[in-house]
């Protein structure tokens, strides 16, 4: 090659090497976070939400999960309304009182909710001292009770559990504190019992139990007439293996656990999300705390379902 020639192709080769050089490098695909919304520590949602987190995580190409604490069911559908939450758990009344208006201290309906799947109902799990002469939930007059943290479902269902039995507030002495507190009152002596909703095994109650505090069985006429005036409430059973010191089932009433979120959430990234939940399902419903979900119930949701949810279950039951 003549050089006059070589020297030129050498020049052309830096040249281009240096313009591709200044090229800025191409941006990683943008990663889409959905922020999950759970409870408090000590109770049944936080648990769960990390679970599901967990079974997600990596499922749909570009999206990434992040869950984040709160007081449980009714601040989750304040924040899904509020924008501050795309996912979130809550009971199958909270979500229904919200969306139709119907919440204390709200001015309109929570009109951003929508539903993903009916998970499983969460039973209420009423827990008192051990040396307490407590056989039900009648017996708690002039006793001092724990509700749940404010902002949660578990507050909403004690206070109808409560007023079954004719006990109001003047006949009860009744705290909103978080589960974990409660759980160390409890153990302290400077609270007689408490409630907590927990699909799965909730650490506060594992405390309780450890501690040899019993669990008080919510059933009977009171109930009955309760069920009917609010047909939210289902009746279940914590079984003797949910935690220890129990020995055998306990009859209880539960609400379903509903995993809901924002209207203006895209389609297509809950029919996926909606699609890559039910594919996770088989692991949770084998080993996790869904085990006992119906997966058949799961679109008959108390609110709306979003769009991309409805879609799901429509192409789920033409492939059948």
């Amino acid at each position: 090659m003549p050089k006059r020639v070589l020297t030129v192709f050498v020049c052309g080769c830096v040249a281009a090497g240096a313009a591709a050089c200044g090229r800025p490098a191409a941006a990683p695909p943008a990663t889409t976070r959905i922020r999950l919304i759970t409870g408090q520590q000590g109770g049944g949602f936080s648990p769960l939400g990390e679970e599901l987190a967990v079974a997600l995580k990596g499922k749909i190409p570009g999206v990434d999960f992040e869950t984040i604490p709160s007081s449980g069911a009714v601040s989750n559908v304040e924040a899904l309304q509020a924008g501050r939450a795309d996912l979130g758990l809550t009971f199958a009344d909270v979500a229904y009182i919200a969306f139709s208006g119907q919440l204390a201290a709200a001015s309109r309906p929570f009109d951003r909710l929508r539903a993903i799947a009916v998970l499983q109902v969460t039973p209420v799990a009423l827990v008192v001292r051990a040396d307490l002469p407590v056989r039900s939930p009648g017996d708690l007059r002039g006793r001092r009770v724990g509700l749940g943290p404010s902002g949660s479902g578990t507050v909403l269902t004690a206070d109808l559990i409560l007023k079954a039995y004719g006990l109001d507030a003047t006949a009860v002495h009744t705290e909103t504190i978080g589960f974990q507190e409660a759980a160390t009152r409890l153990l302290e002596g400077t609270l007689d019992a408490m409630f907590d909703n927990a699909i799965n095994q909730s650490d506060s109650l594992r405390r309780a139990f450890r501690g040899g505090a019993r669990l008080i069985p919510i059933e009977g006429k009171a109930i009955d007439s309760l069920r009917r005036e609010y047909p939210f409430l289902k009746l279940t059973v914590i079984s003797g293996a949910m935690y220890p010191g129990i020995a055998k089932p306990v009859h209880t009433i539960g609400i379903d656990g509903v995993l809901i979120c924002r209207s203006d959430l895209d389609e297509h990234l809950v029919y996926e999300l909606t699609k890559q939940l039910f594919v996770a399902l088989e692991g949770l419903t084998e080993r996790g705390a869904l085990r006992a979900m119906d997966i058949d119930r799961a679109p008959a949701t108390p609110i709306p379902l979003h769009d991309g949810a409805a879609r799901y279950y429509r192409e789920r039951e033409l492939s059948r």
